[in-house]
């Protein structure tokens, strides 16, 4: 039974068939979201009360992560997967995966908000939520990575020695309050563990192994591990990315029709999506025409490529705008194929953000600020409103409004 319902879970994962969800900020962005300011009902009513998560608490400082992960399934040897994983702590969490060629919207997303977990299958416009055995299933797969990912943090581990039984080890114990229990494995005290794994009801059913760690900004953190269910090899994942600064409310964890955005009746949805982490480098303008401030941010990216950075420029520029709607400043964009980060540039947090495609490339105004402000949730505080507009020739082929977003409450 257990192993049925455990490889429903994981087919969801790599079973990734081709949609078109709306991006939000640039190419190989995780994704975005439809999550529209209508006004409108959830497109099927809910049969049970959504419970929202406890208010935000920090772990040693930080209020969440996002890692970064190529995974390779062993059924799949010539078919290599990312995975994008997000936690707010506590009681919050947001898998996305897809094919590492993907073209747009071949995804599968798992979201956890409080005691709820839901999947949003490949192909399909809304979530299910999990329930009974795959519901325990669901939770303990987010919180064996949670765990293993900041370890030691965040898990109040107890640790027992290995009844006398020589060279097996030490292992530290949790029970989370989801059910199931999770079981690290080390050879001595105080040393970096060589498994990490989960059990349901004193049977193993999921486990990190071959842990290989490495510095990371909290310390040291896994690199590289397999996963394993029930003895049986899924996969084998490095940790490409590990970002500790992230500011996602908490709509960003939620599936789609669950988010609940203020009403709009204008033409054109507004949609609450995501901005991955980027390195970027910021470039104030003096007071400038939009066609002057193109012509600037043309001459400044192309120079940039001439500097053979270490990663993929990004060439559509991103103007941060002023409350008039005109230019303040430049922010390109620069996807590293590195761990270095160039002089000059610095490593942006990912974000939540509200997006407004604007017809035909109109540029913004006051009133078109004014609408996206007014779609803002109501745990979230604003930034500094930025265009994204895509060129052909020279001039703008399409424009897209951004607001980005952060939590409110940082904690209590």
């Amino acid at each position: 039974m257990h192993r049925r319902i455990c490889i429903a879970l994981l087919a969801s994962l790599c079973a990734c068939t081709p949609e078109s969800p709306a991006l939000v900020d640039g190419s190989e962005s995780p994704n975005a979201e439809v999550s529209r300011a209508t006004g409108d009902p959830a497109p099927s009513a809910l049969s049970y009360p959504l419970v929202p998560p406890p208010p935000r608490r920090s772990i040693d400082g930080i209020f969440g992560f996002t890692a970064r992960s190529l995974i390779e399934f062993k059924a799949l040897p010539n078919s290599p997967h990312r995975l994008t994983s997000t936690y707010g702590f506590p009681e919050r969490a947001r898998w996305y995966i897809e094919p590492a060629k993907a073209s747009t919207g071949q995804r599968s997303v798992r979201y956890r908000s409080g005691p709820q977990v839901w999947e949003l299958f490949p192909g399909e416009s809304e979530a299910a939520r999990y329930e009974e055995d795959q519901e325990l299933q669901a939770f303990l797969q987010l919180e064996l990575r949670r765990a293993a990912l900041l370890w030691p943090r965040g898990v109040d581990w107890e640790t027992n020695s290995a009844d006398g039984v020589k060279g097996a080890g030490i292992t530290a114990t949790h029970d989370p309050k989801t059910g199931g229990s999770l079981r690290a494995t080390t050879q001595e005290v105080g040393a970096l563990p060589s498994s990490i794994a989960s059990e349901i009801d004193g049977v193993l059913f999921e486990e990190f192994r071959d842990i290989e760690w490495v510095e990371g900004p909290l310390g040291q953190r896994p690199m590289r591990w397999t996963l394993y269910h029930q003895g049986a090899e899924v996969w084998t994942e490095k940790i490409e990315r590990f970002h500790t600064n992230i500011r996602y409310v908490d709509g960003h964890f939620l599936p789609p029709h669950l988010r609940d955005l203020p009403g709009d009746e204008s033409s054109g949805a507004i949609l609450l999506g995501e901005i991955p982490a980027r390195v970027r480098r910021r470039v104030p303008l003096s007071e400038m025409s939009w066609e002057a401030a193109i012509e600037e941010a043309q001459r400044l990216i192309s120079a940039s490529i001439k500097l053979r950075l270490p990663g993929v420029m990004d060439q559509d520029p991103v103007f941060e705008l002023h409350d008039s709607g005109l230019p303040s400043a430049l922010i390109m964009r620069l996807i590293l194929t590195d761990t270095s980060i160039p002089e000059g540039w610095e490593e942006a947090p990912g974000e939540s953000a509200l997006s407004l495609l604007l017809p035909e490339g109109e540029l913004p105004n006051t009133a078109t600020l004014a609408r996206l402000q007014s779609a803002c949730p109501v745990d979230a505080e604003t930034g500094r409103p930025r265009l994204r507009v895509k060129l052909q020739n020279g001039a703008i082929e399409s424009s897209q409004l951004l607001l980005p977003l952060a939590p409110s409450v940082s904690g209590d």
